[in-house]
């Protein structure tokens, strides 16, 4: 049986951050739900925060993790921005999935960051676009129906961020019907 309290704390080294120490804490909310928190100390780097969150309900399951720190910002060339002091940076991530009923789920999964350096800096993920997409979904004996939307971020170094990709609504209809001529099966499709 899970119980909550202190984690085996991680010490490691990276070339961004120098020498790294991490600390966790988890808590048992629940059968079906848990807390995990964390603090990394960095020896070149500020301190940097996480959240893990999980959720097991009786239609689906879901899970949000984010990442937090109040430190200088970095451009894409390397530099720090002379801000004269420090801000908020961070990362947040989550999935989940639901089945509504025997026929209908949702499902949505997104990723957004601050700033376009914050993951590699770091060390979270070299991505260089974060892609966000929710899906409404109903699937029968013989069709199928699909209402689903994405967005990306771009965390490329030139790249506009009004140029990047957005889809919504995106629909797609199958639905499958028996042919009284040849006595086989005729399918139409729509998106």
């Amino acid at each position: 049986k899970a119980g909550s309290g202190f984690l085996v704390p991680s010490i490691g080294f990276s070339r961004n951050n120098g020498l790294e120490f991490e600390e966790s804490y988890y808590w048992r909310m629940a059968q079906n739900r848990d807390l995990t928190g964390s603090i990394t100390a960095f020896s070149s780097a500020a301190p940097l925060g996480k959240l893990n969150f999980r959720s097991l309900e009786k239609k689906g399951a879901f899970e949000i993790t984010a990442y937090g720190t109040y430190s200088n910002r970095i451009d894409t060339s390397g530099a720090i921005i002379p801000t004269g002091s420090n801000v908020f940076r961070g990362y947040v991530e989550g999935a989940g999935r639901f089945q509504l009923d025997p026929y209908w789920s949702i499902s949505a999964s997104g990723r957004r960051a601050s700033d376009r350096t914050f993951l590699r800096r770091y060390d979270i993920s070299r991505d260089d676009r974060l892609r966000s997409t929710f899906a409404a979904e109903r699937i029968g004996e013989d069709s199928y129906f699909s209402l689903a939307g994405w967005a990306v971020q771009t965390l490329r170094t030139g790249d506009n961020q009004g140029l990047a990709p957005i889809a919504l609504p995106e629909i797609d209809y199958r639905l499958r019907l028996d042919d009284p001529l040849l006595g086989g099966k005729i399918q139409l499709q729509a998106n």
